[in-house]
């Protein structure tokens, strides 16, 4: 369902390269941290792990279709003005969904605690993943198609003004 509506809903096919797997290696990774914490899948973790996928779609979403707008010409350039823009946007929203489910952690009711064992699973991964690995990944395979088309408008434009100045 995340790389259909990605597909529809960004500009660039290739960025469901990077968006699907990323999500689905948080998504693997999140049942680990649970299995890690001694959670086992029930309609409560489940619910919780429901839940997350919205998030984790977050944290990598804002930071692709970022790199994917950026006008620069290198890929680590793009990466540099990624991170600059929007990368503290991601980490302040990590940082208020591990606010908002601090109130959980105090909780008697072991429902909570699951709940909120896995958002901490899901906070940490999720900026960890949208802040380190994603962006190392677009600095090695992402695309710098911005560059070749700047070049190819430039000469264009060049030479219809050149022509229409050799006309007059």
């Amino acid at each position: 369902a995340v790389s259909f509506i990605s597909m529809f809903m960004v500009q660039h096919w290739s960025a469901v390269l990077f968006v699907c797997p990323l999500v689905c290696v948080l998504y693997v990774e999140l049942l680990g941290v649970m299995q890690l914490m001694g959670l086992h899948v029930n309609p409560i973790t489940y619910l919780g792990l429901v839940m997350s996928i919205g998030l984790m779609v977050d944290y990598v979403m804002h930071i692709v279709i970022k790199f994917y707008e950026s006008q620069e010409c290198t890929r680590e350039k793009k990466v540099k003005e990624t991170l600059c823009t929007i990368g503290s946007s991601v980490l302040i929203g990590g940082l208020s969904t591990f606010l908002g489910i601090i109130p959980l952690a105090f909780s008697k009711s072991g429902t909570f605690w699951n709940i909120f064992m896995i958002f901490v699973g899901l906070v940490l991964l999720g900026c960890a993943h949208g802040l380190i690995l994603l962006p190392v990944l677009l600095s090695i395979l992402g695309p710098t198609d911005s560059c070749e088309q700047k070049t190819t408008l430039s000469r264009t434009s060049l030479s219809d003004t050149v022509k229409t100045d050799l006309d007059s």
